[in-house]
């Protein structure tokens, strides 16, 4: 029974832990997205492009960010309204597959202040924690993402095959 309750607590400080984090990872970002007219998904497509001067496609923006495609397509369009990113001129003004999208002047000014305020934040996150320990967290986080992603997977193919598991719980 122990153990049983460490795992259900466990359960829950993950939760917990994840959720604060990324509630308060999400206010530090629109507290600095604010000023600069930006969207917090903006935001990182701004400094992800910033990092690759010789530009990224749509697809290849999606995966540096990790954000879906249709956040992508939103996103680009709305800064290029603002005239923070442009397509490479070999479209033609078309938006054909592969096609690089980059900064504009504009962009790389906002670009650069954005990447300062990321290297501000990142190195008062970091202080005072040693190298290795940073190291760790990194690769146990992405431990748990992976895990997630299994279970999840799996969930997904129980449920076309119609399986569930008892009393609403489902089987791992």
């Amino acid at each position: 029974m122990e153990k049983e309750e460490a795992a259900v607590s466990g359960f829950v400080r993950l939760s917990n832990i994840i959720t604060a984090v990324q509630k308060n990872l999400e206010r530090v970002k629109s507290d600095r997205a604010q000023p600069l007219n930006l969207k917090n998904g903006e935001v990182f497509m701004m400094f992800v492009l910033y990092e690759n001067p010789e530009g990224l496609s749509a697809e290849a923006l999606s995966r540096a960010c990790n954000l879906d495609r249709s956040l992508i397509s939103r996103g680009v369009q709305s800064l290029s309204e603002k005239g923070l990113v442009v397509w490479d001129k070999k479209t033609d003004g078309k938006r054909r597959y592969g096609a690089k999208l980059t900064l504009s002047g504009q962009g790389q000014k906002i670009g650069e202040i954005v990447h300062r305020n990321a290297r501000e934040i990142q190195d008062f996150l970091d202080e005072g924690i040693p190298r290795e320990h940073l190291e760790i967290m990194y690769a146990t986080l992405q431990k748990l993402c992976s895990r997630f992603e299994e279970l999840n997977r799996r969930a997904r193919q129980r449920k076309a095959k119609g399986v569930c598991g008892s009393k609403g719980s489902v089987p791992v």
